[in-house]
């Protein structure tokens, strides 16, 4: 077994603390005697059972048609307030007639086509590529940066310099 923070392997399994970093590995040890699963669940089954009461793609569906209901009813005294206050005319009712009307279909839609059966989508979790490389071919950090003052640029010498002097002295 490897630690999971840092990727060490301790020298034996029985190890409560992972001796580089310090992380505790008896929780790691009892979830992977259990597939992973959490302590309350005592076999597969129970797991499954755990999964199962995920949102089907239908529920969801209907759920996500049935709050676009309710926030066009919820937004629609405050827009007839609006049209018939200070606009007066029924234009802005067309934003929640027609997001009611669209929440309306999403539900009629997925209730007829909806898949019963099909679970919810997973999150996408990004790649693990493992515990980074114990002797990496990088310099060792320095704790004080190198300081270089700046070189200054050679000045150029004229013709007539070196005759001026000549004749000063």
């Amino acid at each position: 077994m490897f630690c999971p923070r840092c990727g060490n392997q301790p020298a034996s399994d029985r190890m409560r603390f992972c001796p580089s970093c310090g992380f505790r590995l008896d929780g790691v040890a009892d979830l992977l005697a259990r597939d992973g699963a959490p302590a309350g669940l005592s076999n597969i089954s129970q797991a499954n059972a755990l999964q199962s009461r995920e949102l089907s793609e239908r529920t969801r569906g209907v759920r996500r048609g049935a709050k676009m209901v309710f926030f066009s009813l919820a937004m629609f005294l405050p827009v007839l307030g609006f049209s018939i206050g200070i606009v007066d005319s029924p234009g802005p009712l067309i934003l929640p007639g027609s997001l009611f009307l669209a929440g309306i279909f999403w539900m009629i839609y997925y209730r007829l086509f909806g898949d019963e059966n099909a679970p919810a989508p997973k999150p996408v979790q990004p790649p693990y590529f493992g515990p980074p490389p114990q002797n990496a071919s990088f310099p060792p950090p320095q704790s004080v940066p190198v300081y270089r003052p700046p070189v200054e640029a050679p000045k150029e010498h004229s013709v007539v310099e070196h005759t001026t002097r000549s004749l000063q002295g």
